[in-house]
């Protein structure tokens, strides 16, 4: 699991919260199994800041947690009356759950300080990766040599920060290419690539096919009698 640039091995028990405007990647194993909460961005909900990853080895507290998000799901299956309130309140026990593991566990959420350069990398690249920046543009801004910022960022993520921005520029591609009937001229245009030609050759590279080959949906095969 990689947060804002900074990868982590999750297991049993793993609580993680993910703000707006954060970096993420999963590598889910065949047999991984989860729930997934959204919360509104409503201010009055108190939610936390920053990224956590947490293992939550208290059994009341992962039951407490797993009550919460069964009562949202019953909640929106239900379309009950005053539905909205319902969920508003569950959502303020969930914040309320993780203030609390927070402080319990607020020796183990300390980050590495080796690892808040590659942080502050993931902050800017989230806000800035369709300006067309390179590597070189954000060691600038992070008052860092490029060498140095990669170096960084691999060992916090295994990867170096060229490869931290192709990934991000390129799953904003994917996603528009699949979502919007954008052209890909638009598309490259969107994320500040100086021409389609240039984004073409690098989508192709990041992803095995062109703009075209990805939006064209497979052929059918027809079945024999």
């Amino acid at each position: 699991m990689t947060l804002n640039c900074v990868t982590r091995g999750y297991g049993p028990n793993t609580a993680v919260f993910v703000p707006p405007r954060t970096t993420l990647a999963l590598e889910l194993a065949s047999q991984t199994q989860g729930l997934e909460l959204t919360l509104p961005p409503d201010d009055t909900l108190h939610l936390p800041d920053t990224t956590f990853h947490l293992r939550v080895s208290n059994i009341e507290s992962q039951a407490a947690l797993t009550s919460h998000i069964e009562k949202v799901e019953g909640e929106l299956a239900a379309q009950a009356p005053a539905m909205d309130q319902a969920l508003t309140a569950y959502s303020l026990l969930v914040s309320a759950w993780m203030a609390r593991e927070l402080a319990r566990q607020e020796s183990t959420v300390s980050r590495e300080r080796s690892h808040r350069l590659a942080e502050l990398f993931a902050e800017r690249l989230e806000m800035h990766f369709r300006s067309g920046r390179s590597v070189s543009d954000y060691a600038r801004d992070l008052q860092v040599t490029p060498t140095h910022l990669s170096r960084v960022c691999r060992d916090a993520s295994g990867r170096p920060a060229h490869a931290l921005l192709t990934e991000r520029v390129m799953h904003e591609a994917r996603r528009l290419l699949a979502e919007t009937d954008m052209p890909a001229r638009e598309v490259a245009e969107q994320l500040g690539f100086s021409s389609a030609a240039y984004f073409t050759r690098a989508f192709a590279q990041a992803t095995g096919k062109t703009p075209t080959h990805f939006r064209r949906p497979a052929p059918r095969v027809a079945a024999r009698s």
